[in-house]
């Protein structure tokens, strides 16, 4: 049987300008790009990041002495000996763990040696009565205390200004960063928060997060940009050109070809 001519007939690729995906496309196709080239420059970065705490965690706990002798102090590990200031702690506000809201307990430090520092005790949790305020617990006498220094990589977000208490007793804060303590107590702060041990003396619920994302994360939002660009290239080569009509006759010639 004699094929129709309009069987025969092929259809030749051919571009069809669309110029409002064009434009749609010219402005966001880079920024796809490049916000999966970020995240995995991000991914990397945590790498880098988690390595180096897990080989400053590992290492014997040095003086204060010898920890300033380090480019980067963040995550050495160090020992303390002298006193706690019981007088007035910090409780960091608005720190979860597992779901269950709480804070964060700083207490004031006094090495007779190296000076005053920061020590962050763990995490303690809150009560459904926001007035009253969990128990921290005065630690006397003269400790050893082992743990990591530790200062935040970037600016704290908070929820507006925080209200010092006058007097002693317990301030419920957003920022313990030394320098903003200093400024408020009066007393000279190291530049670097102590992070205590387990089992050290004064700690709480210690274990805190190296890092909010894992590289993992950062790698999975990079392939979701990626498949983003992929997406939108497609849609701009079938929205400014016939390929779809030429896919779909290939198919019908192909198919009707084996009959």
């Amino acid at each position: 049987m004699p094929v129709e001519p309009q069987q025969q007939a092929k259809i030749s690729f051919q571009w069809q300008w669309n110029w409002k995906i064009l434009l749609f496309a010219g402005i966001f196709f880079p920024i796809t790009v490049s916000l999966a080239f970020w995240q995995l420059e991000r991914a990397d970065e945590k790498h880098a990041l988690l390595e180096t705490y897990r080989q400053k965690k590992i290492a014997a706990p040095v003086s204060i002495a010898e920890a300033m002798r380090f480019s980067d102090q963040q995550y050495v590990r160090v020992h303390l000996e002298g006193e706690y200031d019981n007088r007035s702690p910090l409780l960091i506000d608005n720190q979860v763990r597992n779901g269950r809201p709480g804070y964060e307990v700083i207490s004031p430090f006094e090495s007779s040696r190296d000076g005053w520092f920061l020590v962050n005790r763990g995490w303690l949790p809150g009560g459904l009565d926001r007035s009253v305020l969990p128990d921290v617990g005065a630690v006397s006498g003269n400790v050893t205390l082992v743990g990591y220094l530790y200062r935040s990589p970037g600016k704290q977000l908070m929820l507006g200004e925080d209200k010092w208490r006058e007097g002693e007793g317990p301030k419920i804060i957003q920022n313990a960063a030394p320098k903003k303590v200093s400024e408020k107590l009066a007393i000279p702060f190291y530049d670097y928060t102590l992070r205590l041990d387990a089992g050290m003396p004064g700690a709480l619920e210690t274990g805190w997060q190296v890092v909010n994302v894992v590289p993992g994360m950062h790698t999975g939002y990079a392939f979701q940009w990626s498949a983003l660009s992929i997406a939108l290239l497609l849609l701009t080569l079938f929205a400014n050109s016939n390929l779809g009509a030429v896919l779909k006759h290939r198919k019908s010639y192909t198919r009707k070809k084996t009959e």
